[in-house]
């Protein structure tokens, strides 16, 4: 087949994924500028509102163990559009919550689904980018890092302008909910059947695997499988530590740190995801020209660096210079991590012996581990010393993240030298 028209034909796909992955990113946007008039709304101190906010990645993990069930039953697109929309629903009525139960059941279920999309949406790109020949999971991301950047610009408007917090989420949930469903048509069909040697067929030829073999059997990750499994879930945590600050305290943050207004609360989220949404843009050439490892490590030393940066300065500045350093600490922060999450995911698909989406399932699954413990832990280190304070997990994930990185990317670096 030609390469022309090989990108011909995935068009639809590749459109379909885009558009799965910026309206999952734009939902998270709406919401993380409107967190602290939720906050406000339910009267909670911070450590309250940390264990409220860890009801998401506690769905999370559900969602992480029912996702391959529902990809042996539906296309992995079809379950990504499906769990998406119900995403969409619920965050449209987040702002109806009438009292702290309700705010955490309905982050619980947006957990739920968020969890399902996410491992469904990366399993397509990741079919999709086999399919056409060259990397596309780091534009996926990029995609996603837009939809987030313009989902918590529109919030940080409609918070200055004083619209509401329902009113700004139901148009969100509606605009999303509308993009995924327009996905649907075009995304790819279920994968095709594995053959005898428990080989995806809808994959990239690689290697025969002999009859009798272990790996043609596994239906489920081994001893040292899930280790390595494992040890990849803990990397994406280090860089989704970043994210969840970024998410659910940055807007806090810049408030009370920097006493920026309502307006101006949404910049942390937009620097951490606009420098990520340019290093996801530039990371396939990145990656090809210097090796994922290095990449990685890189990304660690800025995320140290950046974190390192915003704490500091929170103690020796103050108005419109803190405020400057704290988005250039957070964008430094963003960018370092932009291909860590990425690159995980496809590591983990990448391990042999195991069915469709479970590599990925079992990523996700640590992975949301480390958003369930970030935001009691932030809380409570908000509580007791301080919010300047709030920003060591992720200096900790920065360093954790440079040691990881090198060994388990390079074997991605190992894997690109042996097909060159």
């Amino acid at each position: 087949m030609d390469p022309g028209g090989r990108g011909t034909a995935l068009r639809g796909p590749v459109v379909a994924t885009a558009l799965l992955f910026a309206a999952n990113g734009a939902i998270f946007g709406a919401i993380v500028p409107r967190l602290p008039d939720l906050k406000d709304a339910l009267d909670l101190g911070p450590a309250a509102f940390g264990l409220a906010m860890a009801c998401y990645p506690a769905g999370a993990l559900v969602g992480g163990l029912v996702a391959p069930v529902l990809m042996r039953r539906r296309s992995d697109g079809a379950v990504a559009v499906a769990t998406m929309v119900v995403a969409s629903l619920v965050a449209a009525v987040l702002g109806l919550s009438p009292a702290v139960g309700v705010f955490a059941g309905l982050l619980l279920l947006f957990g739920v689904c968020d969890a399902v999309t996410d491992v469904a949406m990366n399993a397509h790109g990741i079919r999709v980018q086999l399919l056409h020949g060259r990397s596309l999971i780091n534009r996926f991301h990029a995609v996603w890092s837009l939809g987030a950047v313009l989902g918590a610009a529109g919030g940080s408007v409609a918070a200055g302008a004083g619209v509401t917090v329902v009113g700004q989420m139901s148009a969100a949930g509606v605009v999303c909910a509308v993009a995924v469903l327009a996905a649907y048509p075009l995304r790819l069909g279920a994968a095709g059947a594995e053959d005898r040697f428990g080989r995806d067929l809808d994959r990239a030829p690689g290697p025969a695997t002999p009859p009798g073999s272990p790996a043609s059997h596994r239906r489920i990750p081994g001893g040292r499988t899930m280790l390595l499994l494992v040890a990849f879930g803990l990397l994406a945590s280090c860089a989704a530590v970043v994210e969840d600050f970024a998410q659910t305290w940055s807007a806090l943050y810049l408030r009370e740190v920097a006493a920026a207004g309502a307006g101006l609360a949404g910049l942390g989220f937009i620097a951490v995801q606009g420098a990520q949404l340019i290093g996801r843009l530039t990371g396939d050439r990145l990656v090809d020209g210097v090796g994922a490892a290095h990449v990685g490590r890189m990304g660690g030393a800025c995320v140290v660096a950046g974190s390192g940066a915003a704490m500091t300065a929170s103690f020796v500045l103050d108005g419109p210079a803190l405020l400057v350093v704290l988005l250039a600490g957070f964008a430094l922060a963003g960018w370092g991590i932009a291909t860590v999450i990425p690159g995980a995911m496809v590591g983990a698909d990448s391990v042999p012996g195991l069915t469709p989406g479970t590599g990925l399932a079992v990523l996700n699954w640590v992975m949301r581990l480390g958003f369930l413990a970030s935001p009691p832990l932030v809380g409570l280190i908000a509580e007791h010393a301080g919010m300047r304070w709030t920003v060591l997990p992720v200096l900790a994930g920065g360093v954790l993240m440079t040691l990881l990185a090198g060994r388990l990317l390079g074997r991605s670096d190992q894997r690109q030298a042996a097909r060159a």
